[in-house]
């Protein structure tokens, strides 16, 4: 099984996990009424355990890990977001900022809600604050359950790890990078590294300097902890060890220097930042306790494409096995492939300078929201302009960054030339190509699937192709060794032609475009028993008549074209035809992200 294909069946997994079974302490949502720079009332659904924000710098992806951090009971935004003479937060006790979420509660079996506000008597501290109906709660039930009280539900406990790649460096790259007179304490760094390398060969547990502890971790990485290490980086290490300390020189916090073994020895100071961060992810999540809310910002800091995506399935693995509840912040594609698409949140600007967040993206789509053109375009062939025009109608209701990635064309000849001749070729070349062909040119319910075809009966895969499409598909069959060469290279294009249909080829849900459009416009009127050239003529006369003109010969098309952006988008034609285009894009999204990752 290829890496992708574990991928694609942890997330068939993680996606049957819901609140409570087995996702305990789980937060389904949340609720911003008035919070820094978010439009009033934005909501944003955890309909998956990993969710990815994706959005712009400065638009609001770190608020939102802030205020998940200050959900759960004894934890508080205030850690991260506090009132300053130069940055003063707006608010009044009537209209404090706040945020409520629904959060699982074991004894009722059900999503309660808990709002927090910034409102206590204490400077910056958020507290647990009264039900509001107006800001859109739920109320209260009558019943009494544990953590309800009179006017409030106790928020959710649960353990939170809070993780900044941004910020994570090595002692050395911290004491190297960050201080203007390095020359002068290079003899400072040379001491401390012989410290260091002393206090980790005798295993030292404690190390008092200037009547302080210094020392605060020493030990080696777990053979798990070296593993997931190995398997996000790409390399096989024999092991490592980490000291957490505040040895170096005018150190107020707690370093991290890290000691590598790969053939030799060698420190973080002439390791790669990507290794230093992923050792330091890999720490603090496999040391999350149970059902922890984890939360990531911009994870993809330091680490290679490939690292990016080996540390997603390390993630989702960790999921499945400790149930977490896991939220990123990311500008990376690699941690956007293959995601459902409700689990990635687009965040951007509504025009007003506020912050609005899209509930449910493609990759490709939030991609291009951010800017990261996507110049693979996904082809739609059709038969005809009329086509054209409805299915570029239906897709106008996709995301704007879906709409983006899709160029609907006519292609030359109509459905035969298209069976026939560039369905094969485009199969042969591996373009991204799909096809929408007029309704009354189906044969078959589906498409034969050709694993299901015995080899004894691959000597009928002409007539099978025949009779589900219509004509005899043109192969290109390269010259072999022989007529058993020759025959084996066609069955093997033939059963490739088959399993291409059913991926890339669908039809309109009407015979023609002439009937989804009269079925719009005159819905009273019964197409069924009308031929394909009466449905065509009535057409012409229906949109005449709509707009009052009386010889329409010259017209019709442009007065097709005006009914067609008529339709609404919650027609039933054009609802399955984004669905079929939805479905292709996915298909799509998932064959590039394979051929990348092999």
């Amino acid at each position: 099984m290829s890496k992708e294909e574990k991928m694609e069946d942890l997330i068939k997994t993680i996606s049957t996990f819901k609140p409570g079974k087995p996702l305990k302490k789980y937060i389904a949502h949340a609720v911003f009424p008035k919070f820094k720079n978010l439009e009033p009332g934005t909501r944003v659904d955890f309909d998956f355990p990993l969710t990815a924000l994706v959005g712009p710098n400065g638009i609001g992806k770190t608020s939102i890990l802030h205020a998940m951090w200050g959900m759960p009971l004894g934890y508080s935004t205030n850690k991260f977001w506090f009132s300053t003479d130069l940055d003063p937060i707006e608010g009044s006790r009537k209209n404090p900022q706040r945020y409520f979420y629904g959060h699982w509660h074991e004894k009722y079996n059900g999503i309660v809600e808990t709002r927090k506000a910034r409102l206590g008597k204490k400077r910056d501290y958020w507290e647990p604050y009264r039900l509001s109906i107006r800001d859109g709660m739920q109320p209260l039930p009558k019943e009494n359950y544990p953590g309800k009280s009179k006017d409030r539900w106790t928020p959710v406990k649960r353990n939170v790890v809070y993780i900044n790649s941004r910020a994570v460096f090595g002692s050395f790259d911290r004491y190297f990078y960050f201080d203007k007179n390095i020359d002068s304490h290079r003899d400072d760094m040379l001491r401390e590294a012989k410290r260091l390398k002393k206090i980790k060969e005798t295993k030292r547990n404690s190390y008092i300097l200037g009547k302080r502890e210094r020392l605060f971790e020493n030990r080696e990485l777990s053979p798990e902890e070296t593993d997931a290490v190995s398997k996000i980086l790409g390399r096989n290490y024999e092991g490592a060890h980490i000291l957490r300390h505040s040895l170096y020189p005018k150190n107020r916090g707690r370093d991290l220097s890290v000691i590598f073994k790969r053939g030799n020895e060698y420190s973080e100071a002439f390791a790669g930042s990507g290794e230093i961060s992923a050792v330091s992810i890999v720490i603090d999540i496999l040391s999350a306790e149970e059902y922890s809310l984890i939360l990531l910002d911009e994870p993809e800091t330091s680490l290679h494409p490939g690292a990016q995506r080996a540390l997603l399935q390390f993630l989702l693995e960790q999921i499945k096995l400790k149930k977490h509840q896991i939220i990123i912040s990311t500008h990376s594609h690699e941690f956007l492939k293959g995601l459902p698409y409700e689990a990635i949140k687009v965040f951007e600007d509504n025009g007003d300078s506020k912050t609005r967040v899209i509930p449910s993206s493609s990759p490709a789509a939030a991609l291009n929201r951010l800017g990261s053109l996507n110049t693979e375009k996904v082809r739609i062939l059709v038969e005809d302009v009329l086509a054209e025009s409805i299915v570029k109608h239906a897709i106008k209701f996709l995301d704007k960054g879906d709409q983006e990635t899709i160029e609907v064309k006519v292609a030359p000849g109509g459905a035969d030339a298209i069976l026939k001749y560039l369905g094969t070729a485009a199969m042969t070349s591996g373009d991204d190509v799909y096809v929408m062909l007029d309704g009354d040119k189906r044969k078959a319910d589906s498409f034969t699937n050709p694993e299901s075809i015995p080899p004894s009966d691959y000597k009928s895969l002409g007539q099978i192709l025949k009779s589900e499409t219509g004509l005899d598909p043109l192969f290109h069959i390269p010259g072999g060794d022989g007529d058993a060469a020759h025959e084996k290279a066609k069955v093997e294009a033939q059963l490739n032609y088959l399993s291409w249909l059913g991926e890339h080829l669908d039809y309109l849900p009407k015979p023609i475009p002439e009937t989804i459009i009269i079925n719009a416009l005159a819905p009273k009127i019964d197409t069924t028993a009308m031929s394909n050239k009466d449905q065509k003529d009535l057409l012409v006369k229906i949109t005449a008549e709509e707009h009052g003109i009386p010889d329409p010969s010259e017209l019709a098309s442009a007065l097709q074209m005006i009914s067609i952006a008529k339709i609404p988008q919650d027609n039933q034609d054009l609802v399955n035809i984004r669905a079929t285009i939805s479905n292709w894009l996915a298909n799509s999204e998932k064959k590039k992200h394979t051929n990348r990752n092999g």
